[in-house]
């Protein structure tokens, strides 16, 4: 079966960390993972006549069911995965980015999840990892409650000569730190605003919890900057950091 889907990549990593969990291996395979393409087999009711789906249609999606109780969302993520788990070469089927799954997953209360080549790698990712994802792709401003805009035409620029005194407390904490490998000092501007929100995106070495890491971060830079100034927060992984700091250089290195 040749699907236009190429999850080489994704596969390899997900066969990895079965074999060796490490907090490197998930990183991968969440920056994989937000930039893949899936196979979504579907049901049409009523049947498309002529490749054409009725406007009145309804699109119905496959799931299963865990030993535990646990409903997940079925996708694939390369023909020959889709026909391990179907033989019918007339199956209808969508494909859908990342995002797309997501959202069918967060809105539907059924779904505890969605897995991934249930007869193959048989990775099953759950709502709260999707949530714990989705709060590290939006770069939340942890010392005020707002978010930083990063995206379309301002993004993030680096900054060279960041002041003086945030970088010395940054810079300190960073050494003290053995799960931080680079941080790159980026800024941004927030929608409807002039003013400039200096943005961290950090690279993780060892396993630990990123709230905890960023909870942290943001008290030492909280600790120099005026009432009211805000910084935003990002990993490495993320997709949108990655486009900006490909070509920049760290602000610390391990």
């Amino acid at each position: 079966m040749n699907v236009p889907v190429d999850n080489t990549e994704l596969v390899k990593v997900a066969n990895k960390i079965k074999e060796n969990n490490t907090q490197e291996n998930r990183l991968t395979f969440l920056k994989y993972l937000l930039s893949a393409n899936f196979i979504l087999p579907v049901v049409v009711i009523p049947e498309p006549v002529n490749n054409k789906v009725s406007a009145d249609a309804t699109v119905n999606y496959f799931s299963m069911e865990t030993s535990q109780g646990l409903v997940y969302l079925v996708v694939f993520t390369s023909g020959s995965e889709f026909e391990k788990w179907n033989k019918n070469p007339n199956k209808m089927y969508l494909i859908r980015e990342y995002d797309n799954i997501k959202n069918i997953v967060m809105n539907k209360k059924e779904y505890d999840g969605f897995v991934i080549d249930p007869c193959g790698c048989n990775m099953a990712i759950q709502k709260s990892l999707i949530q714990n994802i989705e709060k590290a792709s939006n770069p939340e401003v942890l010392i005020k409650p707002e978010k930083v805009q990063t995206e379309g035409n301002v993004g993030l620029k680096q900054v060279y000569n960041p002041p003086e005194n945030l970088k010395n407390a940054l810079l300190d904490y960073f050494k003290s730190q053995d799960n931080i490998s680079k941080v790159y000092y980026m800024e941004t501007v927030r929608k409807g605003e002039t003013s400039k929100t200096p943005v961290l995106v950090v690279e993780f070495c060892k396993e630990g919890s990123l709230k905890a890491a960023f909870d942290d971060i943001a008290e030492v830079a909280h600790s120099v900057m005026q009432k009211g100034e805000t910084i935003g927060l990002m990993p490495a992984f993320d997709k949108v950091a990655q486009k900006y700091i490909k070509d920049a250089d760290p602000f610390y290195r391990k």
